[in-house]
């Protein structure tokens, strides 16, 4: 298996619902997209694979529109990355640090790989 990903992208985005709409909150998001980076790795030149600008800059058009959940943040991203032409399987993770809980809990969060 080869991958390539970005870890812990941070981005504010208003999501949840009551008061966490009041004002956007730090997600973190990781993605993994495993691809076959031979021919990149071989030539040692990015234009044969998936460029990682590209990714950041698709986790970023993925969050233009209003959303309330990070199970549809997930969704969004994994939509967007699947369809880059390289892209075999595709990993998406956001955070939500310090949920809104009746307790101390440090991240809830969503995962969609396929």
């Amino acid at each position: 298996m080869k991958s390539i990903g970005l870890s812990r992208v941070v981005v504010e985005k208003v999501c949840g619902f009551g008061r966490e709409r009041e004002k956007p909150q730090k997600l973190e998001i990781d993605v993994k997209i495993e691809t076959d980076f031979s021919k990149v790795a071989s030539y040692d030149d990015p234009s044969y694979g998936i460029d990682l600008k590209t990714v950041y800059d698709l986790i970023t058009l993925s969050l233009k529109d209003e959303v309330y959940t990070i199970e549809a943040i997930a969704y969004r991203i994994w939509k967007q990355l699947k369809n880059l032409k390289a892209a075999e399987k595709v990993m998406v993770k956001v955070q939500k640090p310090k949920p809104p809980l009746n307790g101390e809990v440090r991240y809830s969060w969503a995962i969609i790989e396929e």
